[in-house]
């Protein structure tokens, strides 16, 4: 990899030598953070240059589109730097404010909530929960304390039964996530049926997730489980957004066996019409990319963009969450933090500007089209 070399490390100390000269300590430390930044920089132009030469001799479609995913990686790099404006921009979210006013249309014509409810959606082993955690994490910028969505499910029960809501802002509680059951991989056209149960009617925290080939025993212990429960005493929550979560692995897998199976059912998920917003579709989180090389990585996330009909660039999220309890000074990483904060932002932007309209003026603008219509019989 590229870089600073020795005798530029010495050059580099020499003149910051001559440069402290006659300064104070804060001057002194300020200049010194400048340099490290312009060697950082400089990485990242050399990584960069070496990425380029490997992109020759690949089809120019996917070329173009992995140059512009490196050039994004690079750009991230620097504005990680600046991670803490991020998190406060989020803190102080307000819902509806990136609701844009059109066709004269006024903010107060739409049914604006008080809390932001975003869908995690996806077959189980994902990384739904520990995405949720991640969330959980950065945003309130913890290092401990974070893990509250159940990680990992019993693999012959398919995890947990239940909806479970989480505030991510614990300064505000207005944007709230809510985990689900894993998305079936075989029987899709049943996880489907319980998605549209909760498009439709909405959801609550607790609420039981029963499908209809859930076996008697199966059904019989959920229910048991939820009468200790009150999950009717629970709010309701309309859904604004909805997060896909898919693990890179599996687009991997695809990708080279070419498994006639997997594929079809999870764009049947992605592409089920009740969880796109107008013409705002899911945003897609792919996770456990660190499983894979960085050659694979890319394929993959430029595979999973085509096969959904998405941009690999700016509409699939590459995050590899942190999966321990207590995070370490060594564990942190800024980039990574900062593209979860990103992705956070795009699906709140999505869901302000897809909120309905108030039911008042829906039934009111119902009323002028039967005056219009009996006046013009």
């Amino acid at each position: 990899m590229g870089g600073v070399d020795a005798s530029d490390s010495e050059w580099v100390t020499t003149e910051l030598q001559d440069k402290w000269m006659g300064m104070s300590e804060d001057e002194a430390d300020s200049l010194k953070s400048d340099d490290d930044a312009a060697v950082e920089d400089q990485n990242v132009v050399d990584d960069q240059a070496e990425s380029n030469a490997s992109l020759v001799e690949m089809d120019p479609v996917q070329a173009a589109l992995s140059a512009r995913i490196m050039y994004q990686e690079a750009s991230l790099k620097k504005r990680a730097r600046r991670i803490e404006e991020m998190r406060l921009k989020l803190q102080r979210y307000e819902p509806g404010q990136w609701l844009v006013e059109s066709g004269g249309m006024r903010k107060s014509d739409f049914a604006i909530p008080e809390v932001t409810t975003l869908l995690v959606v996806g077959s189980m082993g994902a990384g739904k929960s520990t995405l949720i955690n991640n969330l959980i994490r950065v945003l309130n910028n913890k290092s401990q304390d974070f893990d509250r969505a159940q990680v990992c499910g019993d693999p012959g029960e398919n995890g947990t039964y239940f909806l479970n809501e989480y505030m991510l802002n614990e300064s505000k509680n207005n944007i709230c996530v809510f985990d689900s059951r894993g998305m079936p991989e075989l029987k899709v056209a049943d996880g489907l049926e319980v998605l549209e149960d909760w498009m439709v009617k909405g959801v609550r925290h607790g609420q039981m997730v029963i499908r209809t080939s859930d076996s008697s025993r199966v059904k019989e212990a959920v229910e048991r489980k939820a009468r200790q429960g009150h999950h009717k005493l629970s709010k309701k929550r309309h859904i604004n957004f909805v997060i896909f979560v898919i693990n890179a692995t599996t687009v991997h897998k695809i990708r080279h066996s070419g498994d006639t199976l997997s594929r079809p059912n999870f764009l049947r998920i992605f592409k089920f019409p009740l969880i796109t917003f107008k013409d705002d579709r899911p945003v897609v989180v792919m996770t456990h990319g660190d499983e894979l090389s960085e050659d694979d990585r890319l394929a993959a996330r430029i595979y999973l963009g085509n096969l959904l009909g998405v941009s690999p660039v700016d509409h699939v999220f590459d995050i590899a969450g942190f999966t321990g309890r207590v995070m370490e000074d060594g564990d942190q990483c800024a980039e990574n933090d900062l593209l979860l904060l990103d992705m956070l932002e795009y699906a709140l932007q999505r869901a302000d500007r897809n909120l309905p309209y108030k039911p008042t003026l829906l039934g009111t603008v119902k009323l002028v089209g039967l005056f219009y219509t009996f006046n013009h019989i």
